[in-house]
């Protein structure tokens, strides 16, 4: 099979000739860019320029020689910058960043990003790995009207200014990987709603507009709605002919339970993803991934009902996560993306035996019948051993055969 039909067949619900592998092919399932090179030089390749388009995350794009050595079967079509200039990781390696991204460095070693207005945006603290969202633009709003002063921060979200690509830029990109490699193209379009209210109007605060003040809250999610859906349709005419699937994004689980009641959700929030994620499966024959880590399990019927055809990335070490369960309840209906070892614990504290039982007893449970890609629980973080992450992908590799 090639790395396309390989994919294609799991997310049929279908068992292909072997278990799919993703690194890089999601914005959550990659890697750090302080342990990318350590990778790099794990699997005998040598030291090349890492990129990092999420400087948010502080994730490396992944070269094709690191798919082909671990037998990788997707790659990224993600936002990017059209050029790159050069930086220091916070480890002091050295690294490419977008060329119009220019955080400024403070007395206290800390970092910041202005926005043209000079307001901090993104900080890094001393000592940190990654650039927070520290601005809240609609924090002091207390009417829908001017909640719609802010119509340019909301039109703007997850389309960062110094990611410059254009859709037709991008779609140029798709073509290539698409009609040059048989990889699974694996698009990244966001379309956050809740996490964007939550970052617009302020974290906590959002949440109470949802319990104390619902017709404000529901106001932004309806604009956020709205913007997602303007620029899918862009998007859809772009980029959606040269991909396989997209991803979409929502965090809405914690370490033991889902953000909010399920009640709260299906009243609040889930109308404005079931509108969004219809329109995008009315555009665009992409399967939909959506991205949600936690503990999300009273959630899943409804990502079902609403169209989702694959969940990203099964945190199997939060509350009601467990694997078996998962896949005994909603095998048939739901890919399962990720889910290939334990990233609090076991992942960079185990040895790489811990690892490889650990992804033979993953394997076991959820691949029988189709319906899972394996892939990292969220990006592997800076000072995970390198020969973890080897034995991750080889164990995989040798385990998952049908």
């Amino acid at each position: 099979m090639t790395h396309r039909e390989r994919v294609l067949t799991a997310l049929r619900h279908r068992e292909p000739d072997r278990v799919p592998i993703d690194l890089g092919g999601t914005v959550d399932s990659t890697v750090s860019a302080m342990a990318y090179q350590p990778l790099r030089r794990a699997l005998g390749l040598p030291a090349n320029v890492t990129r990092v388009a999420d400087v948010c995350q502080f994730t490396a794009i992944i070269d094709r020689d690191v798919r082909e050595a671990l037998q990788v079967d997707t790659a990224i079509i993600q936002p990017e910058p059209r050029q790159w200039s050069p930086g220091t990781l916070p480890d002091g390696s050295s690294a490419e960043f977008p060329a119009r991204f220019q955080p400024q460095l403070l007395m206290d070693g800390s970092q910041v990003l202005l926005d043209d207005e000079g307001t901090v945006t993104l900080r890094m603290p001393a000592g940190g790995y990654y650039f927070d969202p520290v601005h809240s633009p609609l924090w002091e709003a207390t009417t829908i009207q001017e909640i719609d002063k802010h119509w340019q921060a909301i039109e703007a979200y997850d389309s960062p200014a110094y990611l410059d690509k254009s859709y037709r830029e991008l779609a140029g990109v798709a073509r290539s990987v698409r009609e040059e490699t048989d990889y699974l193209v694996v698009a990244f379009f966001g379309g956050h709603i809740l996490q964007a209210g939550q970052q617009l109007r302020g974290w906590e605060r959002f949440l109470v507009d949802l319990l104390t003040n619902r017709p404000l809250a529901e106001a932004l999610m309806d604009r956020l709605t709205d913007a997602h859906i303007r620029r899918f349709a862009r998007f859809a005419e772009t980029v959606g002919p040269f991909v396989d699937v997209v991803q979409f994004e929502e965090d809405l689980g914690m370490q033991d339970r889902p953000l909010m009641s399920p009640a709260l959700y299906r009243q609040a929030v889930k109308p404005y993803h079931q509108r969004l994620f219809g329109y995008a499966r009315s555009a665009c024959t992409a399967r939909l991934l959506l991205h949600s880590d936690g503990a999300v399990a009273p959630l899943i019927p409804d990502f079902i009902e609403m169209g989702v055809d694959a969940l990203n990335p099964i945190q199997i070490s939060a509350a009601g996560m467990d694997p078996a369960e998962l896949k005994r309840q909603y095998g048939q209906d739901l890919t399962f993306w990720g889910a290939a070892c334990d990233s609090q614990e076991v992942l960079p504290y185990g040895t790489p035996q811990d690892v490889a039982d650990q992804v033979r007893r993953q394997i076991d449970i959820l691949a029988p019948g189709g319906g899972f890609v394996l892939a990292p629980i969220h990006n592997i973080q800076a000072g995970v051993p390198a020969a973890n992450v080897v034995a991750l992908f080889r164990t995989a590799h040798e385990h998952g055969r049908y």
